[in-house]
């Protein structure tokens, strides 16, 4: 299975402490990227949403105790985990139904539950690594001028070509280049602040590329 790379471990501390702000960085980030990844399982959108509601649940109630000296393996990998059994339960729950009223839809999502733990991981990890940038870009892009945001958006997420970026924007090769290096700084600085791992600039381009 893939690596899912851990959440800050200051991050938790201030989940554990009922920091407000903490809570509302882990919502913006985590929410929607687990009914996302609820939807990939063929739940429809009010079972995602139950599935979400439940997982966050299990969060509220055990994040005071994790201690990663103590818990095997990462948060992020836990709650992987949680959402995967919850989203599994409930489709099970509907599979119980489905046989009644002959819904193959849903049976055959249950025939696939043994093997796609590895699949699912990586959709929970796409889910969560395109909101995490999504976040830091919305928290980025009030920082800079327009034309700043604008040569860094065409250059590095919609593939124009920094010439070509230049002459549509109507400034210099030099200042696109120079755009786009400042906000990539930034985006690692403020992501890094959520995150431990360092993909460098290749994975950040990727998953912001991703929210195109």
């Amino acid at each position: 299975m893939s690596h899912l790379p851990e959440t800050r471990l200051s991050l938790l501390v201030r989940l554990q402490d009922h920091s407000n702000d903490a809570w509302t960085e882990f919502l913006a980030i985590y929410e929607q990227a687990i009914v996302n990844y609820s939807r990939s399982r063929g739940l429809q959108e009010a079972d995602a949403q139950d599935v979400t509601q439940e997982v966050l649940a299990a969060v509220t109630s055990k994040v005071e105790a994790w201690d990663p000296d103590h818990c095997r393996g990462s948060f992020r990998g836990w709650l992987f985990r949680v959402a995967r059994n919850i989203a599994v339960d409930r489709i099970h729950a509907q599979s119980r139904q489905a046989r009644a009223s002959g819904d193959s839809r849903i049976v055959q999502l249950l025939a696939q539950t043994p093997e796609r733990e590895e699949a699912d991981s990586e959709v929970f990890w796409a889910e969560y690594r395109r909101k995490l940038f999504h976040w830091a870009a919305e928290k980025i892009r009030p920082e800079v001028r327009e034309t700043s945001w604008q040569s860094f958006w065409l250059t590095s997420v919609d593939g124009v070509k920094p010439e070509q970026a230049a002459e549509q924007l109507g400034v210099s090769l030099g200042s696109v280049y120079a755009a786009r290096f400042r906000i990539i700084a930034r985006l690692r600085e403020i992501v890094s602040r959520f995150d431990e791992s360092d993909d460098g600039e290749d994975a950040i381009l990727k998953s912001i590329r991703s929210l195109s």
